[in-house]
């Protein structure tokens, strides 16, 4: 796949909110958001996982990489200095996924989440130039409200990976993988834990959302979109209901991310002075 389509495809909402920004920001974001795709789908594939993502890394660290995708990445990696620690965590955290995974806590999922997306926010600050330590902890902020929301919206998907991401302490009942691809699980109950999940990422898209402040004026309003339509599918989960939920995966269509451009313009450029400044 051309490393253009990883973000076309695989990244819908990024893709669309992307398109404010000027075009080599927008294609170094596609980079790193394709790198990081490419790891992700390695630790995907029901077999082989762990062995498929520490080829990866060995590659990644030699001196003249094999993969295109990781060569891209290398150059804006070292154009905007991004520091080896956020991808390092990066790796972390998808190696977690080629274990059994069980999530005992919420300070567990955000643990989590940080490792797999908040550092994605976090390198994706270097990008747009702004490394201050009060935007990079926005920005993971963000990262890791996106990914509740992954999760929130991705149960059946992880289930059929033999994965469940909601914590233990949020479940009352034991829920296992096998009983949900099974379809005997109690749907109604499992849906108002998803449902929490969603009330969670709230707390970490204002917190992110508050930090866009930090970032250059032009990149700003893109920033303000994604963060919008991440979480507005996340808002359609809120307004479903359990059956709907558990028969398709939940995504905003496009009639709704035309609305929710609009109302982003709207909040953005009338409403939410603080972004002016």
């Amino acid at each position: 796949m051309k490393i253009e389509n990883y973000i076309k495809f695989h990244g819908k909402s990024f893709y669309w909110a992307g398109r404010f920004l000027e075009k080599e920001v927008f294609d170094d974001c596609s980079i790193l958001y394709s790198f990081c795709r490419v790891v992700d789908n390695l630790v995907d594939t029901k077999s082989n996982s762990k062995n498929n993502i520490k080829k990866f890394i060995k590659d990644y660290k030699r001196k003249n990489s094999k993969n295109l995708v990781t060569k891209k990445f290398k150059i804006i990696e070292a154009k905007y200095k991004i520091p080896k620690k956020y991808i390092m965590d990066l790796f972390f955290g998808v190696n977690l996924d080629t274990k059994t995974v069980k999530i005992k806590s919420i300070k567990e999922i955000i643990k989590y989440s940080y490792y797999v997306a908040g550092t994605v926010g976090a390198m994706m600050s270097y990008i747009f130039q702004t490394s201050k330590p009060k935007a990079i902890k926005h920005a993971i902020n963000l990262g890791i409200a996106m990914q509740l929301t992954n999760i929130s919206r991705d149960v059946l998907k992880d289930a059929h990976l033999k994965r469940i991401y909601i914590p233990e302490n949020m479940l009352n009942k034991k829920i296992d993988t096998k009983d949900i691809i099974k379809n005997d699980f109690d749907k109604k109950y499992l849906f108002s834990v998803i449902q929490k999940l969603i009330i969670l990422a709230e707390k970490y898209y204002k917190n992110g959302n508050a930090g866009i402040k930090y970032l250059p004026k032009k990149i700003r309003f893109s920033i303000f979109l994604a963060s919008c339509l991440y979480r507005g599918i996340g808002q359609k989960i809120l307004n479903s209901n359990y059956n709907k939920y558990f028969l398709e995966r939940t995504y905003l269509n496009f009639f709704e991310k035309i609305i929710m451009t609009l109302k982003s313009f709207y909040l953005f450029y009338i409403i939410n002075n603080q972004f002016k400044n």
